[in-house]
């Protein structure tokens, strides 16, 4: 593993595999998570985009 100058390891990056398929339960995990992630943030964009146009947002 690669170290910085401080002394402090780099966080390695989640990639999901090729296929869409999860390899074993941590991919499971991790695509659960990143579906759930990009829901809320449209959830969160159209909400602010009904609030731009004037109708009420749901909190």
């Amino acid at each position: 593993m690669i170290m910085t100058d401080t002394g402090v390891k780099p966080i390695p990056a989640y990639v999901p595999p090729e296929d869409g398929k999860p390899r074993n339960a941590v991919d499971e995990k991790w695509m659960k998570l990143t579906r759930s992630a990009r829901h809320y943030m449209e959830r969160r964009a159209k909400a602010r985009k009904e609030t731009i146009d004037g109708s009420e947002a749901r909190h």
